[in-house]
């Protein structure tokens, strides 16, 4: 009879700290950037040349559960770690999660000046906790955004790209491939992506050698791209 007692004991106290449990689960929602804040993003206007003004778009999402009502999340600039200026960009008034969801897209504001035509400029980004959510996890707290007008290697070509998909990077290829695939960014992690590009590039590169007009690097040899389709 002890043994059962004890058993139904045991079993109260699990029951009661799984409630507690799911009650601090329901009551405290987290919110986080979708990227590391080591992931940085680009904004470039070198595939946009004839606008002024671009949005971009940042992720963020709850770690908890969605909301019957809409929530408010608020996102800042850090001064002292931007390079960035008001002049080069505009954030939104308000940042909302709408009911029943657990992640949004808020679009930032990028601004053509003369100053990114000639050096990149960096904003940093940081969420700030409201009375709807708390802090999520410590690397998704940041976002690090950098726009530009400037032809330059960007962060995503990386050794791998490289390796297997565009070949060695120049600054007259990178300007090719925006020209001719409207693309500036590219997520290096997304396989099918950089395929799917690095086809298109490749083509234009093979139908410009078609035509006796084979492209050269400025050093005279000929632009190729390493990926091979079988």
């Amino acid at each position: 009879m002890r043994k059962i007692y004890l058993f139904l004991g045991i079993m109260l106290v699990l029951g009661a700290c799984s409630k507690d449990a799911m009650k601090t689960y329901d009551g405290d929602n987290y919110l986080q950037f979708v990227k590391v804040v080591t992931d940085s993003s680009v904004c470039s206007f070198l595939a946009y040349p004839n606008d002024n003004e671009l949005e971009f778009p940042v992720e963020v999402e709850v770690i908890g559960l969605p909301s019957e009502r809409e929530q408010e999340y608020k996102i800042s600039v850090d001064q002292e770690k931007s390079t960035a200026t008001t002049a080069n960009y505009r954030l939104p008034e308000k940042f909302t999660m709408k009911p029943g969801k657990v992640r949004d897209t808020c679009r930032i504001a990028f601004i053509k000046t003369e100053e990114i035509s000639n050096v990149a400029l960096r904003l940093y980004l940081k969420l700030e906790p409201t009375a709807d959510f708390m802090l999520g996890q410590t690397e998704c707290r940041s976002a690090i955004i950098y726009v530009s007008n400037v032809v330059a290697k960007p962060n995503w070509w990386t050794d791998k790209v490289t390796r297997d998909y565009l070949g060695k990077y120049s600054d007259k290829k990178y300007r090719l491939f925006i020209q001719e695939t409207g693309k500036a960014d590219i997520d290096s992690d997304n396989v099918e992506e950089l395929r799917y590009y690095s086809i298109i590039f490749k083509h234009y590169l093979q139908k410009k050698k078609d035509a006796n007009e084979m492209v050269r690097e400025d050093d005279g040899t000929e632009m190729t791209v390493a990926l091979v389709v079988g």
